[in-house]
């Protein structure tokens, strides 16, 4: 699950802008900021990084980089945990 934590703050902080050390694991989307336009970006990046469908309603419900990397590997994506 670490491989996708990370994965998952690097596009923040590269894509979106977003200062690496405002994001944790825990820090929820809404502190850092995220409108649903950045979760259905994120949607779309994870989707094509890993291969399983997510929509940005589910990213929204996750809350957290954790729980969206939880949430990639519970629909079956190919990584190492």
């Amino acid at each position: 699950m670490d491989s996708v934590v990370q994965y998952i703050s690097e596009v923040l902080s590269s894509k979106f802008d977003i200062p690496a050390d405002f994001i944790t694991p825990t820090t929820d989307f809404e502190t850092l900021d995220l409108d649903s336009l950045v979760l259905v970006e994120l949607a779309v990046i994870l989707n094509k990084e890993y291969g399983v469908e997510i929509g940005d309603d589910e990213l929204k419900e996750a809350q957290t980089i954790a729980n969206t990397a939880a949430l990639v590997l519970q629909k079956g994506a190919g990584v190492a945990a």
